[in-house]
């Protein structure tokens, strides 16, 4: 069995092309940023895998962090209300709490020292937290992060075919790479997605889209795909590190 590599790439690209527009269309407020084509792997397996649509705008990017944010909030919440549950009430407590206390401990000294113990741990705290900000800060910046990862989209793991017609695909990949050598097919087959990235970018990145950027994602060989997707503009702007 056989790929007709002109037939496969003009069947995901027009399937891939189609979809994008679709769900563009439906959201004429929102900038898309990116769409990706996603789910394949240069690792040799025992099959080759067809490629999974995937799109993000800079609103629904917005809308996942702020979610974020929230959860973080609710976590820190849930955090001070164990610490209050650490309080026992002395049995001759005043009405005004008074006679708080950690652990049932009775000297005001003990109670001193407890009370600077809790805020040298409340500065170490509050130093990590600061910490974790400034390398998630940076981390956003990258490749490796949440914007650049479809699998974290709102739009993520579109089916290109019907289940039938991906397997059909699939299984005469898979047979060429084992007649043909797994790093020969995988080449051809690469090539051909970086070509239907090339025309997706064309024909979407239009308009409010206008910097969208497309590219096939894989994290193992991120740096060279990505150089080979991306114009030397849109490098130089996402990916300065990249940039020749």
């Amino acid at each position: 069995m056989g790929v007709d590599w002109t037939a496969l790439e003009e069947a995901i690209r027009v399937s891939a092309l189609r979809q994008a527009e679709e769900i563009i269309d439906r959201h004429p407020n929102e900038v898309f940023y990116a769409v990706a084509l996603d789910g394949v792997s240069a690792d040799e397996t025992d099959h080759l895998d067809l490629p999974v649509l995937a799109l993000n705008s800079l609103q629904a990017l917005a809308r996942k962090q702020k979610e974020e944010e929230d959860e973080e909030v609710v976590v820190e919440d849930d955090f001070d209300d164990d610490e209050d549950e650490g309080f026992e009430e002395r049995p001759d407590a005043e009405a005004d709490g008074s006679g708080r206390e950690y652990g049932g401990g009775d000297e005001d000294e003990d109670e001193d020292d407890e009370d600077e113990d809790d805020e040298e741990d409340e500065e170490d705290l509050d130093d990590v937290l600061k910490e974790l900000e400034s390398m998630n800060s940076v981390d956003e910046q990258g490749f490796y992060s949440s914007k650049w990862n479809p699998p974290d989209w709102f739009w993520c793991s579109i089916e290109l075919f019907d289940e039938s017609a991906t397997e059909l695909w699939s299984q005469a990949l898979t047979s060429v790479a084992k007649h043909h050598g797994w790093d020969e097919t995988n080449r051809l087959y690469y090539e051909m997605l970086i070509r239907v990235t090339d025309s997706l970018r064309q024909a979407l990145a239009v308009g409010r889209n206008a910097d969208m950027v497309v590219y096939l994602s894989d994290e193992e060989h991120a740096d060279r795909i990505l150089r080979r997707c991306l114009t030397q503009d849109q490098l130089a702007k996402h990916f300065p590190e990249l940039a020749h």
